[in-house]
């Protein structure tokens, strides 16, 4: 089980994500902050954080979710990445090798592949929330720090980085921790 991690402050807001194909996306829907219901994956951010809108090539070529990001420095933001088994009936998605698992994902962020590549700490823990199983893994570059979880659900994998320049990480450190812990498969 990965350590708790400390609230967010009292202002948070919830994301809904949707996960649906990439031909929703590029302001034609996809993700949404209202439509819970619908939802696939939620996790709590910092109000203030803005969302942006993602378009149907990050979405198609790699698996972009949504993205949030805090205005007051854009480097420090969240991502979910999310990836169905197209075709394949009655098929799943199975995570047996974290590593590359990872190194599938740093397409979708250019300083993913260098921060794992050049990591000086790397930090793996597993997490069960409602008999759900959650891979976290953190690891941080000299420039770039990284939390992420990674997570299997109705044949979709879902994959949350939280993303930080390392040298503000420490100052958002326990908002950072409560965006991750947030995270959940619905």
């Amino acid at each position: 089980m990965g350590s708790a991690a400390a609230p967010l402050s009292a202002e948070v807001e919830t994301f809904y994500g949707l996960a649906t194909p990439p031909t929703s996306y590029g302001g034609y829907g996809g993700t949404s902050q209202s439509r819970q219901e619908d939802a696939k994956y939620i996790f709590q951010y910092p109000a203030g954080w803005k969302s942006e809108i993602i378009n149907k090539r990050d979405k198609g070529t790699q698996g972009v979710d949504c993205r949030i990001y805090n205005p007051a420095n854009k480097l420090q933001q969240v991502f979910v990445i999310t990836l169905g088994r197209a075709g394949e009936d009655n098929r799943s998605f199975r995570i047996t090798n974290v590593d590359a698992t990872l190194e599938g994902f740093a397409g979708a962020d250019y300083d993913m592949l260098d921060a794992l590549g050049d990591a000086v700490m790397r930090k793996d823990e597993f997490r069960e929330v409602d008999g759900q199983q959650y891979f976290d893994v953190e690891f941080a570059s000299p420039s770039q720090h990284y939390l992420s979880s990674i997570t299997v659900n109705a044949g979709k994998v879902y994959a949350m980085f939280v993303k930080s320049p390392e040298k503000i990480f420490a100052e958002n450190e326990a908002s950072l921790r409560a965006i991750r812990a947030s995270f959940r498969t619905v």
